[in-house]
C-alpha cells in the first residue's frame, strides 16, 4: 500500500485510541444472540473499495445500520461473528459482488445483536445457505524465543478509548509514524509494516498474526498480563514466516532490506517466534449456495 490514504489499518479496535476489548467467545453464536430482524432494509450494489472510495469505518449507530461499499463475503464474515477469514469459506464471486446496505434497528437491538440481524437478511435477501465442519489447518504457535521475551508491561491507566492528544499518525521528513498518543493499530507505507500495541494481551497479538498470516496462530507464551510494543518490519513475506519465501527476483534478492522480515522482526523486536504445527482443528463455516442478486428492496 503506497498511498498515505491507505496508510492506516486498524484490527483491534473502532478507532485507533480504542482500548481492545475482547468480544464474547460464542460457541454457537445462533443459540446465544437475541432474535431481532432489521424492520427495513435497502441493500444496493455499489462499486468497490479502492483509492478515494472507502468503506463505513463505524457502520453501526442506534436505530441504523449503514455499510458502504462491502463485499457479500465480508458481510457474511460479519454475519457469523466471526475472528479471522479463513473462518469462511465462500464462493469466489461474493469477494467480487459490492454492495451498500442501509438498515432501520429495532427498539432494543444493540451491536452484540447485530450477526443474528445479517443472517437473516442474507436469508431472506439473498437466500444464503450454509453448514459448519471441522476442517484439519496447517498453523503457527507463538513462543517465547531463546532469548527470551522483549515486552514492556503497560501502565496502571490504559489508553483512553475517546481521542487521545492530537492526530493518530503524524508525518516526520516525509514518513508517516504513529503519533505519541496513538494507540494500538496497524501502519503500512511502502513495504514497511508498523504494529503498535497498547495494553495488549499475547492471545491479542496471536490474533493479530493470524490475520495478517492468513493461517491459524495460537498464543503459546504463556505470558499472562498486557503489554506496549512497537513492531516494524519489511512486508511481502508473510506467507513464508518459517525463513522458506522465494525471492521476487535477482535483484530483489541482492537488495538490503531497510527493516527485517516478520519472522525476523518478531525474535529481534519482541523475543518471540512462530513455530509451525499441523492438523489446528478449525470450526469452518461453509457457505452452499446464494443468490447473486437480492430480492428487491
Amino acid at each position: 500500500m503506497g498511498f498515505v490514504s491507505l496508510l492506516l489499518i486498524v484490527t483491534v479496535a473502532n478507532s485507533l485510541f480504542a482500548q481492545e476489548k475482547p468480544a464474547p467467545n460464542r460457541a454457537d453464536s445462533e443459540a446465544s444472540q437475541r432474535d431481532y430482524r432489521f424492520e427495513v432494509a435497502s441493500i444496493r450494489p455499489t462499486e468497490p473499495q479502492g483509492p478515494g472510495k472507502y468503506g463505513t469505518l463505524q457502520p453501526f449507530a442506534p436505530g441504523h445500520y449503514h455499510d458502504e461499499r462491502i463485499s457479500l463475503a465480508i458481510l457474511a464474515w460479519k454475519a457469523f461473528d466471526l475472528k479471522q477469514g479463513y473462518q469462511i469459506q465462500t464462493p469466489s464471486w461474493m469477494s467480487s459482488d459490492w454492495f451498500s446496505v442501509n438498515a432501520t434497528v429495532p427498539n432494543g437491538a444493540t451491536k452484540d445483536d447485530l450477526p443474528i440481524m445479517l443472517r437473516h437478511l442474507l436469508a431472506d435477501r439473498f437466500e444464503l445457505k450454509y453448514h459448519r465442519e471441522i476442517r484439519q489447518m496447517d498453523g503457527y504457535e507463538l513462543v517465547v524465543a531463546k532469548s527470551g521475551p522483549r515486552l514492556t508491561p503497560s501502565g496502571d491507566t490504559p489508553p483512553q478509548v475517546e481521542f487521545a492528544k492530537g492526530p493518530a499518525i503524524e508525518v516526520k521528513n516525509g514518513v508517516p509514524q504513529f503519533s505519541k498518543d496513538a494507540g494500538s493499530g496497524q501502519l503500512y507505507y511502502g513495504t514497511t509494516g508498523q504494529w503498535r500495541g497498547r495494553n495488549r494481551t499475547m492471545q491479542s497479538l496471536a490474533s493479530d498474526l493470524s490475520s495478517r498470516l492468513h493461517l491459524p496462530v495460537m498464543d503459546a507464551t504463556h505470558i499472562l498480563g498486557e503489554y506496549d510494543y512497537m513492531l516494524t518490519y519489511t512486508t511481502g513475506d508473510e506467507m513464508y514466516p518459517s525463513g522458506n519465501a522465494p525471492p521476487a527476483n535477482a535483484d530483489a534478492a541482492s537488495t538490503p532490506l531497510e527493516h527485517p522480515l516478520l519472522r525476523d522482526a518478531l525474535r529481534e523486536q519482541l523475543g518471540l517466534e512462530l513455530r509451525p504445527v499441523k492438523n489446528v482443528p478449525i470450526d469452518v463455516i461453509v457457505i452452499d449456495s446464494a443468490n447473486q442478486v437480492p430480492t428487491e428492496n
